[in-house]
C-alpha cells in the first residue's frame, strides 16, 4: 500500500492507494480539533454526579474526567472528587481523546501525550508503561536506559525492543522539545494525518509535498518522496474524481444495479437495487448475483466514507443459500476491516444488521453542512485549484462569502482578490486582469 499525503496553506489530506485503487481517505484543516489536538481551554463548570468539569473554548465545550486530570494522575491509586481536582474558572492544557459526535463534547485529558516511533511520551505521565509484547527482560533493559524526572512519563512501543539505546534517547529528546514548545504556544497537534496513517496501515511508501511531513516520517523509518516545485502532484489529482464520488448517495455496480447509501444521525441505512439489471429468468438467482456483487462495494464504501455506528441493508429479496453466502463472507470482509465489525446478520423482516467502530467524522458529516459544502469543502476545492494555477497564471479572483476571505490565500503565490459571492473561482488572468474584473463587480 501506498500513502499520498497533499498539503494546501490551511488543509491537510491523506490517501491510501493499492496500486490504483482508493482504499481510505481523510481530510481536516491543519488546525481542525481532533483526536490529538492541544489546547487551552477554562474551566467553565463542575459536574460531581459525573466526576467530570465542562471545559470551554471559545464555543467549543470539552468533557474531562476526574481520572483524566493531573491532580488524579498525581496521587494515583488514590481516588479523588472532581471538586478537589478542577476550580471553576482555571485554564487548562487538554488534548482531545475522542471526537464529540452527533451533539456530543469532545473527550480531553491533562495527560497529553506526544508519538514517536519507538516512544509515546507524557509530560506529566509519572510512570513508565510498556507494550505487552514486550517481554520481562527487555522491559527491564529499556526502563534503564534513561532517567525521567518525578512528573514525566513513557510509554514504550512493541518497535522500541529492537532500537539501540542510542536511538531512544534521541527520539525522547525530540519529543521533549515538541512538549515545550506546544505548552509554550498553548496549542499543537500530536500527529500528523500522514504519521496517523503510516502507523494504522502497512505502508510501503510516502508521496507528500510537505517538507514537516517528510522529517516526521523519516523518524518512523518508511520510504518518503516529496513532490518539490509548483502545481499538484498528478497522483494526487487523478484521485479527485474517486473522492468526489464518495459524497453521492447512489454508488453504480456493473450490470446496472445500484447501491443506495442514506446516512442519518442514528444510523446508515443502505438498499441494494437491481435498477437497469433486470432478469427475466430465475429472479432469486439474478438477486443472489446482484447482493454478492452490491456486498462487496457495500464494505468498501463503509471503509472509504468513514462510516461508523449502526449500519442496516436491506438486499434484494434472494434465496435462503443465497444469504447464508452473505452471512459467510460478510464475516470475513468484516474481519479485514481495519476497525473493529460486529456482524448480527439477517432480521425476521429480511434486514442485514451489523456495526461498525466509529472514528472520527464521516465523509459527509465533514463535507456537508445543512445541506449545503461545509467550510472544509469548499476550501479543499478552491486551496487546490490555486495549486493548479501557481506558476500559470498571475493572479486569481474568488467569490466567497465575506466571512470566508480571511486566512492563508496568498500563501499559494497567487495574488488572490475576492468579491462576494458563492464559493468560486470568479476569474483568473494576469494582476491587472483580475483588477479590472474586481473593480467591475
Amino acid at each position: 500500500m501506498k500513502l499520498i499525503y497533499e498539503r494546501t496553506p490551511s488543509i491537510e489530506r491523506a490517501m491510501l492507494v493499492d496500486g490504483e485503487r482508493l482504499l481510505e481517505v481523510e481530510e481536516r484543516f491543519v488546525d481542525q480539533l481532533s483526536v490529538g489536538t492541544i489546547l487551552e481551554a477554562a474551566i467553565e463548570r463542575i459536574h460531581p454526579s459525573l466526576g467530570a468539569a465542562f471545559l470551554v473554548n471559545g464555543e467549543t465545550t470539552f468533557f474531562l474526567p476526574i481520572a483524566e486530570t493531573l491532580r488524579a494522575l498525581a496521587v494515583y491509586p488514590e481516588v479523588l472528587g472532581i471538586g478537589q481536582a478542577a476550580v471553576v474558572g482555571e485554564k487548562r492544557l487538554v488534548q482531545v481523546t475522542k471526537e464529540g459526535i452527533g451533539g456530543k463534547h469532545h473527550k480531553v485529558t491533562e495527560n497529553i501525550r506526544f508519538g514517536g516511533r519507538y516512544l509515546v511520551y507524557f509530560p506529566y505521565g509519572r510512570r513508565q508503561l510498556f507494550s505487552r509484547k514486550l517481554d520481562l527482560a527487555t522491559q527491564d533493559r529499556l526502563s534503564k536506559v534513561f532517567t525521567l524526572n518525578e512528573a514525566e512519563g513513557v510509554l514504550f512501543r512493541t518497535e522500541s525492543g529492537q532500537a539501540s539505546p542510542e536511538a531512544l534517547r534521541e527520539e525522547l529528546a525530540l519529543l521533549r522539545a515538541r512538549a515545550t514548545d506546544v505548552e509554550t504556544a498553548r496549542r499543537g497537534q500530536d500527529e500528523l494525518l500522514c504519521e496517523q496513517f503510516v502507523r494504522r496501515h502497512s505502508v510501503e511508501s510516502v508521496l507528500l509535498n510537505d517538507k514537516e511531513a517528510q522529517e516526521r516520517l523519516k523518524r518512523l523509518d518508511v520510504p518518503v518522496e516529496r513532490h518539490v516545485g509548483k502545481g499538484r502532484m498528478k497522483e494526487a489529482a487523478r484521485l479527485d474524481t474517486a473522492i468526489e464520488k464518495l459524497e453521492n448517495r447512489v454508488v453504480w455496480l456493473e450490470g446496472g444495479s445500484y447501491v443506495l447509501v442514506e446516512q442519518v444521525e442514528t444510523m446508515t441505512v443502505i438498499d441494494v437495487n437491481s435498477g437497469k439489471n433486470v432478469a427475466v429468468k430465475d429472479k432469486g438467482r439474478a438477486a443472489d448475483t446482484i447482493n454478492e456483487a452490491a456486498l462487496y462495494a457495500i464494505m468498501e464504501q463503509l471503509r472509504l466514507r468513514n462510516i461508523g455506528g449502526m449500519v442496516v441493508i436491506d438486499f434484494l429479496r434472494g434465496s435462503k443459500d443465497g444469504q447464508d453466502r452473505l452471512l459467510k463472507r460478510m464475516k470475513e470482509l468484516g474481519a479485514r476491516d481495519p476497525r473493529r465489525v460486529e456482524v448480527y446478520g439477517f432480521t425476521r423482516m429480511g434486514l442485514f444488521e451489523l456495526s461498525r467502530e466509529r472514528t472520527g467524522r464521516s465523509i459527509q458529516d465533514r463535507m456537508t453542512y445543512n445541506g449545503s459544502p461545509s467550510k472544509l469543502a469548499v476550501f479543499s476545492r478552491l486551496e487546490r485549484t490555486l495549486m493548479e494555477l501557481d506558476g500559470k497564471q498571475e493572479a486569481v479572483v474568488l467569490s466567497l462569502p465575506a466571512k470566508w476571505q480571511g486566512g492563508v490565500w496568498d500563501a499559494s503565490g497567487l495574488h488572490v482578490f475576492f468579491i462576494e459571492g458563492e464559493p468560486d473561482v470568479a476569474f483568473h488572468g494576469t494582476l491587472e486582469e483580475c483588477e479590472n474584473f474586481v473593480s467591475r463587480h
